[in-house]
């Protein structure tokens, strides 16, 4: 069933006032940073947590979730996601698109070029945001975030920023997922020059998953070629 368009501006003017943590029925930890939030939204989107609540586990017991090892950005965007169905929480400023255009929320896909400024900037909480969803099986949060940096790491313009993104991608996620793995080696053969980069060169001697996939794909790019 459809709803009409007041019907959906309602339910989802409730959520964004749910994220206040009204009527809360878990904690969430990471770090410093705490968020109250609602089983139902949180359980129904990730069988991760629904097992973690429902199961004979202290988290289902106590109503708290402590996420030691998982980046504050990344659970940030995550929770935003859920009560949003969008990320990050964008700021208004000189670089960024106008607030009033930015409706509920930043969407790569429909900003484009104009985000060309923001590119860098969200390269790394992109892929940052894919493990975590990857980790707590949330694919609508996962795809959205692989949308984004498919879009935005052939136009980075920072072999720096691009080395980051890139070791994240290759320590954050199993050898298996090729969704963000993929996208940079391809984009390290289109900008070769970017191997002129110190902090890339030592990347390179650190994850040899990494340099291993970069030889492969010259190899059959190489193959292609006609005689």
């Amino acid at each position: 069933m459809k709803l009409d368009t007041a019907t959906s501006k309602a339910l989802q003017a409730s959520l964004i006032a749910a994220e206040s943590g009204v009527y809360s029925d878990l904690l969430i930890k990471c770090g410093t940073d705490e968020y109250y939030v609602h089983k139902i939204l949180l359980c129904t989107r990730s069988p991760f947590f629904a097992k973690a609540c429902d199961g004979p586990f202290k988290e289902g017991q106590n109503g708290e979730i402590d996420l030691p090892d998982d980046d504050p950005e990344a659970v940030s965007a995550m929770i935003c996601y859920l009560y949003r169905g969008c990320y990050p929480r964008v700021e208004a400023d000189a670089e960024r698109p106008p607030m009033k255009r930015l409706g509920e929320g930043w969407n790569i896909e429909t900003y484009g070029e104009e985000t060309i400024a923001l590119q860098d900037e969200y390269l790394c909480l992109h892929a940052k945001v894919y493990a975590i969803a990857e980790k707590y099986q949330i694919s609508g949060l996962k795809e959205m975030a692989h949308r984004s940096f498919s879009f935005l790491v052939p136009r980075t313009i920072s072999p720096h920023n691009f080395a980051e993104a890139s070791e994240i991608a290759y320590t954050m996620t199993v050898d298996s997922d090729r969704g963000l793995r993929d996208l940079v080696v391809d984009v390290l053969f289109s900008k070769s020059q970017f191997l002129e980069d110190e902090a890339l060169k030592k990347l390179l001697k650190r994850l040899p998953d990494l340099t291993y996939d970069y030889v492969m794909y010259q190899h059959r790019k190489k193959e292609e070629k006609p005689e």
